[in-house]
């Protein structure tokens, strides 16, 4: 009786879950939405006081299931639209992320360059560049706009970058803690804060000289955008935080006012009969120029690489990226006859050694198979990110893209001391020389550390190679893009390691041309996997989440779950349950 009741709950609970979806669906479809088109004289209202993520992923309440935000690639997409659409006239657009990934605010620059470019205004108000924080990533962004609005008690405080790294080496100790494992080579910085108690001076280096890079690129475009010295500007931030109209008077700021304030020069600039349009009214606008033609395939890379299926619950983040999606999504698209060239989108701080391989592999058969691979970084792609990339036809970066980082390395707490000091023996039965060589309880033996040794060795050899092989570098050059050292796009550039500075626009540029798509041809760029494949995962993890294994439009389920579904009305079968048909959103 009580495995009837956990069986029937688990199965309303699902049902409900299931039927909220498809209401969800409906909506996300646009069902409900106005068919009535924009008027003339559109400005855009654009608010980037939370720059739009890589992916809207989120897991199923975060954005999966009730539609959630658009992400910076559909943003940008937008904005090219909105560019050649003559009813937009200009943007208005809420600054305040101080947080926002480089690469992708270099994605929204280049984005808002190109909509000036085509003769229409662009207009920013923020609220506070000062109170705290560095408010790089968000006056970065701002500097692209043709006009800056900062409110009188704002201030400004745009204090350059730092990174902070706590090393916990001497708490460890004292803990009774010890880290095992080790590292290929000296730059790769990542188990440091483990290992060491201060960057040690490789680590050091190399992460200054990435720091110098991206504050170089933030100077000189400030300077150019501003009409200042880069001098000058060095000089404003080092000067910080000083009020709003110092602001103004050292030209880092147009003008001082409110929001009304700003919103009535739009009004000037737009005309009296002008429609301020949300970036979702215009997404969703029936009269919005929607590219048709050749279709460029889009696959997606998006967090930490790994092998499988990823262990998350079906409430959790999308925060992985798992070989298995990613694979079968090129091969895919490799596979489609209408596809005409594959952009590989990588935002990735890297993963498992043999997740990222696999990818790679994909990514030279779908080369093989006559498709165009062409590599386009976020704010970062780096490690096992790096090597799912090294094989695209071109690889292009944003300047500021943090990438490379090409080493490896392979640690883990050993809490013996620890034990020790509370009294506590961990015994050991064990068949096999090295078993338990990467025990919590017990230290490695020298043998085992030398084994570990050997494979560190081995997998550094391998990534070198097909990356010499791939990037066409050998010897002195190969040895200085890699030994775990990370570079902007711009030094990534300098050493070979990738082809073309710029975002998703020139990836696509280039897509074409390697396809043989005239230049002048507008392209249509489908996601794979497709939207459906996105919602039935949604629809298998509520399956999950009510103890029934999905497999396709078949569920196998326990006993008392079949029999609560048949007491719905839903088909039962001795072994299985066949599900009522899905909206056509989940097929």
């Amino acid at each position: 009786m009580w495995r009837f009741i956990v069986g029937l709950l688990a199965t309303v609970g699902t049902l409900t879950l299931l039927g909220i979806g498809g209401c969800a669906a409906f909506l996300a479809t646009g069902s409900f939405s106005t068919t009535k088109p924009l008027p003339q004289n559109v400005v855009l209202s654009l608010d980037l006081r939370d720059v739009p993520s890589e992916t809207t992923g989120g897991g199923l309440l975060g954005g999966e299931l009730f539609g959630g935000k658009r992400d910076i690639l559909e943003t940008v997409q937008l904005l090219w639209q909105a560019a050649d659409d003559p009813r937009v006239v200009g943007m208005f657009v809420e600054i305040g992320d101080e947080s926002a990934g480089l690469g992708r605010v270099q994605e929204l620059r280049q984005a808002i360059a190109h909509f000036r470019g085509k003769g229409k205004f662009a207009i920013g108000f923020a609220e506070s560049l000062g109170s705290g924080g560095t408010h790089f990533s968000d006056y970065y962004l701002a500097s692209a706009l043709e006009q800056i609005w900062l409110q009188p008690s704002g201030g400004f405080a745009v204090a350059g970058l730092a990174i902070e790294t706590p090393f916990l080496k001497d708490g460890l100790d004292r803990l009774g803690v010890r880290v095992e494992g080790g590292k290929r080579w000296e730059y790769k910085s990542a188990p440091d804060s483990f290992t060491d108690t201060a960057y040690p001076p490789p680590a050091r280096e190399n992460l200054q000289q990435l720091l110098d890079s991206l504050y170089g690129q933030f100077v000189s475009d400030v300077a150019r955008e501003r009409h200042l010295e880069p001098a000058k500007v060095r000089q404003l931030i080092d000067s910080v935080p000083f009020d709003s109209e110092k602001a103004k008077q050292e030209r880092l700021v147009d003008r001082i006012g409110y929001r009304n304030d700003a919103l009535d020069e739009v009004t000037t600039r737009a005309g009296k009969n002008r429609t301020l349009a949300a970036l979702a009214e215009y997404a969703n606008d029936p009269a919005r120029p929607r590219p048709r033609g050749d279709t460029v395939a889009l696959v997606r890379i998006s967090g930490a690489i790994m092998s499988g299926s990823p262990s998350r619950g079906p409430l959790d983040d999308d925060n992985v990226a798992t070989s298995d999606d990613v694979v079968d999504a090129l091969d895919q698209a490799a596979s489609a006859k209408e596809v005409k060239a594959i952009v590989l989108r990588i935002d990735s701080p890297g993963g498992t050694y043999p997740a990222a391989d696999a990818i790679a592999d994909a990514v030279g058969r779908a080369r093989s198979a006559g498709k165009p691979v062409i590599v386009s970084m976020g704010d970062v792609a780096a490690s096992g990110g790096y090597m799912a990339a090294m094989r695209g036809d071109v690889i292009v970066a944003q300047p500021t893209t943090i990438t490379a980082s090409i080493g490896v390395f392979g640690i883990w707490p050993v809490a013996h001391g620890l034990l020790t000091s509370l009294g506590i023996n961990v015994d050991r039965l064990s068949v096999g020389t090295n078993a338990g060589m990467y025990s919590v309880f017990q230290p490695p033996t020298t043998a085992q550390r030398a084994a570990i040794s050997r494979q560190l060795d081995e997998i550094y050899a391998d990534f070198t190679r097909q990356v010499g092989e791939a990037r066409k570098l050998e010897g002195n050059r190969l040895d200085a893009a890699a030994r775990g050292r990370v570079f902007s796009g711009i030094d990534a550039k300098k050493m070979g390691l990738i082809d073309e500075l710029g975002g998703l626009q020139l990836a696509l540029n280039i897509a074409k041309a390697k396809a043989g798509i005239d230049e002048s041809r507008q392209i249509e760029l489908r996601t794979y996997p497709p939207e459906s494949d996105r919602w039935q995962k949604i629809v298998d993890r509520l399956l999950r989440l009510a103890g029934i294994d999905a497999q396709g439009p078949t569920v196998r389920a326990p006993r008392e779950v079949r029999d609560t579904l048949a007491r719905f009305g839903i088909v039962a079968r001795p072994g299985n349950v066949r599900l009522p048909p899905l909206p056509p959103l989940w097929r």
